[in-house]
């Protein structure tokens, strides 16, 4: 009798996450990359829409937001800028002996590191959606003190991608694209892990309980949760698993279901044909009209303006 890969298979069944169904939703994707070494101390303006990643191989960025003290990174530093804000990123040069990034040792002969050298990568988003998800990030996220606690696999990650861009091979921007998804995974694992305060879709990734909970409300929108039946997925009992969701996600679940109900309702509008009352009935309502209520309360517009305005 022929068994199946999941038989034989040794390690255990890939499940969906939060953290990683909420980066499907905004359509997160890695989009260019490149290597800024510039000869001299160097500013540049980047203005507002794609979110981008600053990886500091050599030298210090220095990142300013409006009118906010600037945010100085050193060697092995990252900063990524989720939410796409306007920014300026200044590069220098903290050995003020050497003006050049590239030089020629006189004596030896043999040439020397980069004076200022910094990985950069550009994502794209679905801007309709990524706006209002992306909004309770800071407009900045730096992870610095990574020596003696370094990111898993980003110097490897950050060397593949910049092969991929100077080989010219078949697949290579496919290649690029993924291998910065990667990187921004890795850096966004990393601050979950850093103490800081949360949204609730990156906060679910630290809980378990609190993971396997959403994981149930993504997993069928359609389907209208109790707070017993959760708390039963959760391995909890009603009072502590609503009380503990409250505080992981910022909501109560009942609510939070209403919004990931919209939140893919505004995803299928703008990616797909479908009409407006299936979409409705696939993440949960009853009726065209209470959907439409539910989302126009939430995002301003009609389902039928929101895919216009949209979708152009």
């Amino acid at each position: 009798m022929m068994r199946t890969p999941e038989e034989l298979a040794e390690t255990p069944d890939f499940k969906a996450d939060a953290f990683s169904e909420v980066l499907e939703i905004i359509h997160v994707r890695g989009e260019s990359a490149r290597v800024i070494a510039p000869e001299r101390p160097y500013a540049m303006d980047v203005a507002a829409g794609n979110p981008c990643v600053y990886v500091v191989e050599q030298g210090e960025l220095h990142v300013q937001i409006g009118a906010a003290d600037p945010v100085h990174l050193q060697e092995g530093e990252v900063a990524l800028l989720l939410q796409g804000v306007a920014h300026t990123a200044a590069f220098s040069d903290p050995r003020r002996n050497i003006p050049k990034a590239r030089l020629i040792d006189t004596v030896s002969g043999e040439r020397v590191t980069p004076a200022i050298k910094c990985f950069w990568g550009r994502f794209s988003v679905d801007g309709a959606l990524a706006a209002k998800i992306l909004d309770p990030l800071p407009p900045i996220i730096v992870l610095a003190d990574l020596d003696e606690n370094p990111i898993e696999w980003i110097d490897m990650l950050c060397k593949l991608v910049l092969v991929e861009l100077g080989a010219e091979r078949p697949g290579a921007s496919a290649m690029v694209s993924r291998l910065l998804d990667l990187l921004l995974v890795q850096v966004l694992r990393r601050w979950a892990q850093s103490g800081h305060t949360l949204p609730g879709w990156l906060a679910a990734a630290k809980d378990d309980r609190v993971a396997r909970a959403v994981a149930a409300i993504h997993a069928d929108p359609s389907r209208t949760l109790t707070n017993a039946e959760l708390a039963d997925i959760a391995g909890m009992s009603v009072s502590s698993f609503a009380e503990r969701f409250k505080k992981v996600m910022g909501q109560q679940p009942g609510a939070y279901l209403r919004t990931w109900r919209l939140d893919k309702a505004a995803e299928a509008l703008l990616h797909s044909s479908a009409p407006i009352d299936a979409i409705a009935q696939r993440v949960g309502y009853a009726s065209k009209e209470a959907f439409t209520r539910a989302f126009q309360a939430k995002f301003d517009l009609s389902p039928s303006a929101w895919r216009t305005s949209r979708n152009g």
